[in-house]
């Protein structure tokens, strides 16, 4: 050997981290099931073959995974930190397969559409529907919160919501923004105006939407911000705001692009301290090129 090759430094050689596949996709649908049996099901393989590529994961690695007791499956400490990698892993490969599978294909396949109204949204699935006839979409209505929190965990592709958080993972894009109105029944004293002032609200009997509401949120900030303070009786879903104001039950408030209209119902503007929602159409940053939820986003950014 030459001396100057004796002379240098031997470069430690750095082996290939490697996890086998199929056992971490295993693992990972049991994880989500909590059930061998239902995951098997989801991966359309023999339970037996399921169950030994789990053991073997956990054996390779000399770890437990799962903790099996009478009550059940639960994920050990390690499971549950390793199931929060998986689920990086797979949704990387569902990526990937869209972007596969993007080019010179018509849209086709399923999407999970959250909103925080149906009605709300109606008008733009309507359009999708008919733009798109291969794609199978539900909807899940929830509030603003509810609706992002299912985002971020990939039960939802794509959301239309009233409020947005500042998050890497999210790609949002604003819509528009929507007054906050009155309304009450229509055997009310204020059934015949038009309008009214927000001090009129002072001690009077209001049905509010449940915490988390854009809705309450924004309206709640203009009643603090002039030290109004209704009577709060009922605290509800957006239906039940609706049919508790139709009894006559106290006077609500609700979003323009969210009401519906009734013959004993009757809707006013506040005339000087208007308050408004927003709406944003929202999906995961790495899914907004999944075909089917990019032509939603792009129906939605355009107005329709």
């Amino acid at each position: 050997m030459k001396r100057d090759e004796a002379m240098k430094p031997r470069v430690r050689e750095r082996k290939l981290a490697f996890v086998n596949f199929n056992q971490l996709r295993s693992f990972y649908a049991v994880a989500q099931e909590m059930s061998f049996t239902r995951a098997a099901q989801l991966l359309h393989i023999g339970q037996p073959t399921l169950t030994v590529q789990v053991k073997q994961l956990e054996e390779n690695y000399g770890v437990e995974l799962f903790i099996r007791s009478p009550k059940g499956l639960q994920l050990s400490d390690v499971g549950k930190a390793l199931f929060a990698i998986a689920r990086q892993v797979f949704e990387l490969e569902e990526q990937a397969v869209d972007l596969l599978c993007s080019t010179g294909e018509a849209v086709s396949g399923s999407l999970r559409v959250g909103t925080v109204g149906p009605f709300f949204v109606m008008k733009l699935l309507a359009k999708f529907a008919q733009r798109y006839p291969l794609v199978q979409v539900s909807i899940d209505s929830d509030n603003s919160d509810g609706v992002l929190r299912k985002i971020l965990d990939s039960t939802t592709d794509v959301a239309i919501t009233g409020n947005i958080v500042d998050d890497a993972r999210l790609y949002s894009r604003h819509l528009g923004a929507h007054e906050i109105l009155v309304f009450v029944n229509s055997g009310h004293p204020w059934a015949q105006l038009d309008s009214i002032k927000l001090a009129q609200l002072d001690g009077q009997k209001m049905i509010l939407r449940e915490r988390g509401s854009m809705t309450r949120t924004a309206f709640e900030k203009e009643l603090t911000q002039h030290r109004v303070t209704p009577k709060v009786v009922m605290e509800v879903s957006r239906d039940a705001v609706r049919e508790a104001v139709l009894e006559g039950l106290g006077i609500g408030v609700v979003s323009q692009a969210e009401y519906r209209p009734h013959d004993n119902l009757h809707v006013m503007r506040v005339a000087d301290f208007p308050s408004f929602t927003h709406s944003y159409v929202v999906c995961l940053r790495s899914r907004r090129f999944a075909k089917a939820i990019s032509a939603f986003v792009e129906l939605a950014e355009s107005g329709m």
